[in-house]
């Protein structure tokens, strides 16, 4: 038997291995790994199972008036952010019919232009693997902004760590997932990317943006104020959440710019905001806190919040102004009249003479109607008076409620005159009172609520909830202590609830 040729021989081996490697290459380069640095969550699949059901079984199902369209959720450790993303993704239990997710993160390690997709056919995570819609990928990669880069997408944690929640509600649920992320972003570009993605969310779709909140702290380089950081971070976070829920994107964009809050994804959220602009979306905040919550200690907190975006159906639209409706011209004449009547009470001079004269006063402005004159400094509260209850002509009511918020809200001292140049007027313009039975039936942000037992009573305006990010019950213990009533009070069966909603506005509408 003669020998082989050792040259041959070597030959067959570096072929063999040669298409071994490729092969091993191109089999590994389909699927995206879960990444196991870091403590994102745990990486046994009985111990994530029972983290996500524990979260979402503490979590119950909202009813809404319409479909669900798309989510905020965080993306931090499950263990500090996880609870809150349960909020929302447990509302997505019941979707039918979702064949697609697109899903919206950013890069915290890769600095680039614009967006990015990969090559990967598959996602993983303990749970298992998600396949990716690769025909919408491979569409979007040809699209301008958008590029691949697998490799980037492989070292980012911000879409994953959506991953195991999606699992977990769509369970057998066939859906594909469209992973994006996205760098730096100028503000005219927003729209022009939105508008390649919307191409792609149909009714069958669902959009998840990936974001945390403020990062405070020094490790984050973000030490805005040091007194009371607590309740300041809490203002700056509802802030630009505020913004979200309004769907008001220059106001969002302008609030991140004036602040500087460090909101890591501003760019997903933002696209999201495009995405469903002009259609008809309502949003709600299912839950909101910081890191810091935890230990009472906010030297370095991060924020998380997760919201709802849903479609309106017709007929359900709820109508804050259907019981007087005013135009922007009339609204620009309250706040005429409230700038100017605290000016010339200043000056000690009587502005109430010959009004008529100075303002057009329209039939609404001479109508009765409960109103309330907040006065802010640097967005602090600084006096807030009004009446529930119409009493007086719109006007006149504006007029005397500045003057109380100025120098009669028993919280405060009286504003100074020099005060005048940075104090903001807002005015909420009030329905008429309406008994509700049972508090479960507030709507938090669209509802103001008057607490009553005996002779004790308090009301707090619509926006509170919004400035708070309060939930229902935190909302009404706080309200019970305004009424002097226990925290719980809001339980007992002898308490009665009014709610009313308000038309509001401030001096921004002068600048339209």
């Amino acid at each position: 038997m003669s020998r082989p040729d050792p040259i041959a021989f070597k030959k067959i081996i570096l072929f063999v291995l040669f298409f071994s490697i490729l092969f091993f290459n191109t089999f590994s380069q389909t699927t995206r790994k879960y990444l196991k640095t870091g403590n994102w969550y745990p990486h046994s699949k009985f111990d994530l199972n029972l983290m996500i059901e524990n979260f979402l079984g503490e979590t119950k199902l909202k009813d809404f008036p319409g479909r669900i369209r798309g989510i905020i959720a965080p993306h931090a450790g499950f263990a500090y952010s996880g609870k809150c993303a349960s909020k929302a993704y447990k509302q997505l239990e019941n979707l039918s019919n979702i064949h697609r997710v697109i899903i919206l993160g950013i890069s915290h390690r890769a600095y680039f232009y614009g967006a990015c997709v990969s090559d990967f056919l598959y996602n993983a995570t303990p749970l298992g693997k998600i396949p990716v819609d690769r025909e919408i990928t491979k569409r979007l990669s040809k699209e301008k902004f958008f590029r691949i880069d697998s490799n980037i997408m492989q070292y980012e944690h911000s879409i994953e760590n959506q991953l195991p929640f999606l699992q977990k509600v769509f369970k057998e649920k066939k859906f594909k997932i469209v992973p994006i992320l996205f760098g730096k972003l100028n503000i005219e570009d927003f729209k022009l990317i939105s508008d390649i993605i919307r191409k792609y969310v149909d009714k069958k779709t669902i959009v998840i943006a990936s974001s945390d909140f403020t990062h405070y702290g020094q490790a984050f380089d973000y030490i805005p104020f040091k007194k009371n950081i607590k309740q300041r971070l809490t203002k700056l976070d509802m802030g630009i959440i505020n913004r979200i829920l309004d769907m008001d994107f220059n106001g969002y964009f302008k609030y991140k710019q004036r602040t500087g809050i460090t909101m890591c994804g501003f760019v997903p959220v933002g696209i999201m905001m495009k995405i469903f602009s002009g259609k008809k979306i309502e949003s709600k905040l299912m839950s909101y806190y910081k890191s810091g919550d935890a230990e009472n200690n906010y030297n370095l907190s991060v924020s998380y919040a997760s919201i709802i975006f849903f479609e309106k159906k017709s007929g359900l639209k709820v109508n804050k102004e259907s019981f007087l409706s005013l135009s922007l011209k009339e609204k620009q004449v309250l706040i005429s009249i409230a700038r100017k009547t605290l000016e010339m009470y200043y000056k000690k001079k009587d502005y109430l003479t010959n009004i008529d004269k100075r303002y057009k006063l329209t039939g609404n402005l001479r109508k009765k109607a409960g109103v309330f004159v907040t006065l802010r400094e640097k967005g602090e509260l600084r006096g807030c008076i009004g009446s529930i209850i119409g009493i007086k002509p719109l006007y006149q009511g504006v007029m005397e409620n500045v003057i109380n918020a100025a120098y009669r809200d028993p919280r405060f001292v009286p504003v100074k005159k020099k005060e005048l140049d940075i104090i903001d007027i807002e005015i909420s313009v009030m329905t008429p009172l309406k008994r509700l039975r049972g508090y479960r039936k507030i709507r938090l942000g669209i509802d103001g609520v008057i607490i009553k037992k005996g002779y004790n009573q308090a009301v707090y305006l619509p926006q509170v909830a919004k400035e708070t990010g309060w939930d229902i019950d935190e909302f009404l213990s706080h309200l019970c202590r305004k009424a002097g009533l226990r925290n719980n009070e809001y339980k007992s069966k002898d308490v009665e609830f009014y709610i009313f909603q308000a038309i509001v506005f401030n001096e921004a509408v002068n600048k339209k």
